[in-house]
């Protein structure tokens, strides 16, 4: 089932919830909201914002595409139909050393030649891949629906290890200091070891009954794991042993229906940049879908300030500002100092993936395919170019190139 916005719902624990709401969903209750049929005889917590006209590019963005490929295979699915009619691809994929991987929810891992575009090697590691896919030196890593973390080799593609956890892996993996971190659907957060497979800590929360899809991927800066979780909670770790640091909760309280119970953090925490010893102390940014933005010190935990803002989308920094997309086509721009917001840009009624900044722009794309360029100061819009299919991944920027992964399973290559 899937918000009109693309933000799609899924209920972890019993087969008995599980059950009870899929009839729920046929009936349509009182709780509903429109988008799913129902009456919205009950808001949610989320902030409401006046939504403004959509803007109207000046013209193309300017980048060229360079190239564009597929892998034959990623279009055989047994649901039959297009790729973007019923699932996501894998949120993140991976450029390093000319070369991209990619995972699909058709179940590969696919490496790509960036100079070409070409296909490297395609292989089958199981059920679908979710979150998406990481690397280290030598490995590619992956996680499945059917609760499996699997190693292969960059070279060829060939299997390392394979290892079983408790549930479905619900975000991309993050590989530091030799160890491979990721969620699972149950809210635990595991480590593994890069090299061997074996598990070398594992932390956890309470588990939800109803979750947002997908999970936020671990982010792995001076020594901590970063964690966010589907209760609204947000753990900070140490990553050689999972103790913890320090936790705050991001929960909304208020509203009544179902919805309002859904607290996810699905966006990564994002760190300020540090540059030489005498650089202001890092700073970590955590939201949830609900509505709640917040600025701490990421050593400490100590809050720096908070704003009401509804966020699934991993934000960026950049140069002392966030830009963050919204549920509802907006990209937002916000002081990282306090929280002030400096614009909001009304650009798509669809989903507005992870901004990047690129050629000195912000670049952003959506599930209605469209690619869009701004204005960092100002907000205003650029460019628009129309792509060749939905974009629901995060756009990956190297020194050269911007890569964007469509929901149809083709990589694009603008210069």
């Amino acid at each position: 089932m899937e918000r009109a916005a693309g933000v799609t719902w899924r209920l972890a624990g019993s087969w008995i919830l599980l059950t009870l709401f899929l009839t729920g969903c046929s009936s349509m209750p009182g709780w509903a909201p429109s988008w799913m049929g129902g009456k919205d005889e009950k808001k949610s917590t989320a902030p409401v914002v006046p939504r403004q006209p959509v803007q109207v590019a000046e013209g193309p963005t300017g980048l060229q595409l360079m190239w564009r490929k597929s892998n034959a295979s990623l279009h055989d699915w047994r649901g039959g139909g297009e790729p973007s009619e019923h699932f996501e691809q894998p949120a993140r994929f991976v450029v390093t050393d000319g070369e991209a991987y990619v995972g699909t929810f058709q179940g590969r891992v696919v490496k790509f030649d960036l100079k070409t575009g070409s296909v490297a090697w395609s292989v089958q590691v199981g059920s679908s891949v979710m979150g998406g896919v990481a690397v280290d030196e030598e490995r590619v890593f992956a996680g499945t629906e059917q609760g499996e973390m699997i190693a292969v080799k960059r070279s060829s593609g060939e299997l390392v290890w394979r290892t079983r956890v408790a549930t479905t892996v619900d975000s991309a993996p993050a590989v530091a200091d030799g160890k491979v971190v990721f969620v699972t659907l149950d809210n635990r957060a595991y480590a593994l070891d890069a090299v061997t497979g074996k598990r070398l800590w594992m932390h956890s929360t309470t588990a939800e009954a109803l979750v947002v899809m997908g999970s936020a991927t671990p982010t792995i800066a001076d020594g901590l794991v970063f964690v966010g979780y589907s209760s609204g909670e947000v753990y900070v770790l140490r990553l050689a042993d999972g103790n913890r640091v320090w936790s705050d909760n991001l929960r909304v309280l208020g509203g009544s229906s179902e919805l309002d119970m859904m607290q996810d953090v699905d966006a990564s925490v994002v760190l300020s940049e540090q540059h030489g010893p005498q650089a202001a102390p890092r700073r970590a940014f955590m939201a949830n879908h609900q509505g709640r933005l917040v600025a701490y010190f990421a050593a400490t935990g100590s809050r720096i300030w908070e704003k009401k803002l509804s966020v699934v989308r991993q934000p960026l920094w950049f140069q002392g500002r966030l830009f963050l997309s919204d549920l509802d086509g907006n990209l937002v721009a916000i002081s990282a100092d306090d929280g002030v917001e400096l614009w909001r840009a009304h650009i798509s009624e669809g989903m507005l993936t992870t901004p990047v900044i690129f050629k000195d722009k912000v670049v952003v794309a959506d599930n209605k395919k469209n690619l869009f360029t701004l204005d960092p100061a100002s907000g205003r819009l650029l460019g628009r170019d129309a792509v060749s299919g939905a974009v629901m991944s995060l756009p990956v920027v190297d020194d050269r190139a911007l890569y964007l992964w469509t929901n149809g399973g083709e990589l694009m290559r603008y210069e």
